[in-house]
């Protein structure tokens, strides 16, 4: 009998190759998000070892403050664990063109989350407090965007859904000890077609601007780096 895992995997893959009919997509989704929201941390079998890293309260600044534990991946999706020291973040960021999942399955996060807007009118300007924040090239480097409430996220709740328009850019952090969840992104990222990149939120304080919020595009923030670790789960078949 296959695992939890191996299911979650192989719905995965059903949902998001592109050999599967558009009108489909919405049930199989719909199927893949009811078997992420069964998962749990014991199901992963995670490796003590790494558990213990993880939870230390050791404030060695050489410890990374993100693992990530890669469960599959091929050309239609990737799957993994994301492990947070407690205080970590996952800075904020972009998912060009991708679907997500994410669920809880250990500790607390605080997600943050934007859509870009669609369509902003010609006419709309960019504020003149946040104009007054950013420097000549930087300025082509803002995105207008809808900032969603923000609120805390444990294995007690359903997953988190991101699509290639709505809550696409996103930062999350643990709170109140360590914390760890199971991603799903499709397609996964590619250096050349569907890079990561950072942001910095900047909010104005004009009333009147139609645009509340913009993200500027930066470099990785330095307190920010990912180590590995192995898989010690289920094994999974595609």
């Amino acid at each position: 009998m296959s695992s939890i895992v191996e299911l979650i995997a192989k719905q995965a893959q059903a949902t998001f190759s592109r050999s599967i009919p558009e009108e489909s997509f919405l049930e199989n989704l719909t199927k893949l998000i009811k078997n992420v929201n069964k998962v749990r941390a014991s199901d992963l079998k995670l490796n003590k070892d790494t558990l213990r890293t993880i939870n230390s309260d050791n404030d060695d600044k050489r410890l990374a403050p993100v693992t990530y534990i890669e469960v599959a991946e091929n050309k239609t999706f990737s799957m993994g664990i994301f492990l947070l020291r407690s205080g970590a973040r996952i800075p904020l960021h972009d998912h060009p063109g991708m679907h997500g999942v994410l669920k809880v399955i250990q500790g607390t996060v605080k997600i943050t989350s934007y859509s870009a807007v669609s369509k902003v009118p010609s006419e709309i300007k960019l504020p003149q407090d946040i104009y007054n924040r950013v420097k000549g090239v930087q300025k082509e480097r803002l995105i207008p965007v809808e900032k969603h409430s923000s609120g805390n996220v444990t294995e007690k709740d359903e997953p988190c859904v991101l699509k290639p328009k709505e809550g696409n850019f996103h930062e999350i952090c643990a709170v109140g000890g360590t914390a760890a969840f199971l991603d799903i992104l499709a397609p996964p990222y590619d250096m050349d077609e569907r890079d990561c990149h950072y942001y910095v939120p900047l909010e104005t304080n004009k009333t009147d601007s139609e645009v509340k919020c913009w993200l500027l595009r930066t470099t990785p923030p330095s307190d920010f780096w990912c180590e590995s670790a192995d898989y010690t789960g289920p094994k999974v078949s595609l």
